[in-house]
């Protein structure tokens, strides 16, 4: 059974990572971090990673190894949907003794239903109207047609589905393209499909049996795919991250190196500066290669296998609970991580902007506090969900305040008692970002026309509480753009952080510029040091 599924789901995740690519172009801002296919790719090879580390047998054990490997990997609100419909197709799916047309159909009506609970206000035009046409148009199929027959209309019901998401959604309309996550759940149940055809032509079914082989009588049956035994700890030891600051620096070339080096390898970034993470057993090879393209910092080198020692120790209570309110945040850029640190905050995950962790990573950062009372700092819109989803699934009081950018992570921060407990913090710490206004400026990174502004691929954007306020071609015209936006609504208190490494800001222009546009307001700057931000900003 367990190998059954294996095959299925690495057919899947090879036909999202074939088109993550184009998935991720597919997201309608023109920022540098469009990553819906990287975020899909990522928690549907978590789920995969936890089969082959597993020793499930039969189908209620493997369906629970789906679930929570799904749910752990979960990464960003794409990612945590998917999850959740995952965990309504096992729901069913583990409670019957094979893969018949009526369970599908069950399966699938359950994951819709899932993939809506989870999601505070459903937005048609999305992923989750993707699976609910597929959930509809299954139950329309007879259950005496074949498996076969019922993943053909499903498939059609989500291309039509895909398809029409353009016509739902204003800004899917105006960019002429269809939803990231809808097209993205398309191609992972294409190669769901294609892969439970493969063993269908074979002879195998995924049943109650460990592997079922229909053969002829007195056929010898054909072997069960080969597959090494499992283990307990990852093939690959090391957690290598970095960043890469040069020219004209090739994110595809250098991602394809990554390739055969180990798993999970994820490039973001421009031509200018790029994020890097892989799972490899060489970081050295992956360091002396970067050289090669340009200035490299943030590195983290992080031992896997001992980390997982070291979680397995704290899981069996090795540990005594640490006393009062820990808070755990996700932050990028060295200087924005001390920042955090001088404000209390005791364990810091990396990522956010351009790279979403996963609930999985979030937990860990969690146990290793071993605190009773948590709280969480997202500080990225695309990780709120996911902060969330880690929240449910830990047995400890874990609240999450959902800041949506590392600057207004840093309001919620002054507001946090360590003496109090999680649910009084995280009322304080929301309430403070009640009043704040989050912004950034970036570089485009395709035409685009978005709130009425026009901005051309390079250009530089100022984007204020998710509306673009501003295009211009050099980055200090649309950061007065963000800073006229600021004045607009009477800010008191200004904070800036500026990554200028690798860019051609000024320290002294921008501070003089923000004094002439927005000459009411007490302005900090500070250098945080984030990836494919030039700046970022926060008014209250």
């Amino acid at each position: 059974m367990r190998l059954a599924a294996i095959a299925v789901i690495d057919a899947a995740l090879a036909a999202v990572e074939a088109e993550r690519g184009v998935i991720n172009d597919l997201n309608v801002y023109p920022v540098p971090d469009g990553d819906t296919g990287t975020n899909l790719a990522l928690t549907v090879r978590a789920v995969l990673e936890e089969l082959q580390q597993s020793d499930a047998d039969g189908i209620p054990a493997v369906a629970a190894a789906v679930t929570k490997g799904s749910l752990m990997g979960a990464r960003g609100n794409s990612g945590v949907i998917l999850s959740q419909i995952v965990r309504g197709l096992c729901d069913v799916w583990g409670r019957s003794e094979d893969l018949t047309t009526a369970d599908f159909k069950e399966a699938l009506a359950e994951g819709a239903s899932s993939a809506y609970r989870a999601v505070k206000v459903p937005v048609e035009g999305t992923m989750l109207t993707v699976i609910r046409k597929m959930a509809e148009a299954a139950q329309s199929v007879p259950s005496t047609l074949g498996l076969d027959k019922l993943l053909v209309s499903v498939e059609e019901a989500g291309r039509v589905a895909v398809e029409k998401t353009t016509g739902q959604l204003p800004a899917l309309q105006k960019a002429g393209v269809v939803d990231a996550g809808g097209y993205g759940l398309l191609v992972l149940f294409r190669g769901l499909a294609a892969g439970i055809a493969e063993l269908m032509h074979a002879g195998i079914t995924i049943s109650a049996a460990q592997v079922a082989l229909r053969t002829g009588d007195g056929a010898q049956a054909p072997a069960a795919p080969s597959l090494e035994a499992a283990s307990a700890l990852s093939a690959y030891r090391y957690c290598t991250s970095l960043l890469i600051t040069g020219e004209d620096i090739d994110r595809p070339a250098f991602e394809a190196f990554l390739l055969p080096l180990g798993d999970s390898a994820l490039v973001v970034g421009d031509p200018r500066m790029i994020k890097v993470h892989v799972h490899t057993n060489d970081p050295g090879l992956v360091l002396s290669e970067a050289l090669k393209l340009g200035v490299i910092g943030e590195v983290e080198i992080n031992d896997m296998h001992e980390q997982t020692k070291a979680r397995d120790e704290r899981l069996q209570g090795q540990h005594k609970l640490a006393e009062g309110t820990v808070v755990v945040a996700v932050v990028a850029g060295e200087g924005n991580k001390a920042l955090f640190r001088e404000l209390g905050c005791q364990a810091i995950v990396d990522g956010g902007q351009s790279m979403n962790p996963s609930a999985a990573q979030l937990l860990d950062a969690v146990d290793a506090l071993g605190a009773e009372e948590v709280v969480l700092l997202p500080n990225n819109g695309n990780v709120v969900l996911t902060a969330e989803q880690a929240a449910g699934m830990s047995a400890r009081h874990i609240a999450v305040v959902p800041s949506t950018s590392i600057p207004a992570g840093l309001v919620a921060m002054v507001a946090y008692d360590a003496d109090g407990d999680a649910v009084g913090n995280a009322r304080a710490m929301g309430q403070a970002l009640d009043d704040v206004h989050s912004a950034e400026v970036t570089l485009a990174v395709r035409d685009s026309e978005l709130d009425g502004v026009e901005v051309r691929k390079g250009q530089a954007m100022g984007i204020v509480d998710g509306k673009l306020v501003a295009a211009a071609d050099d980055l200090e015209t649309a950061f007065r753009g963000v800073l006229q936006a600021f004045a607009g609504v009477d800010a008191e208190f200004i904070t800036v952080l500026t990554a200028l490494n690798g860019s051609n800001l000024d320290r002294a222009r921008l501070e003089a510029l923000a004094a002439e546009t927005a000459p009411d307001a007490e302005i900090r700057f500070h250098e945080g040091g984030q990836p494919l931000y030039p700046i970022l900003a926060s008014a209250e």
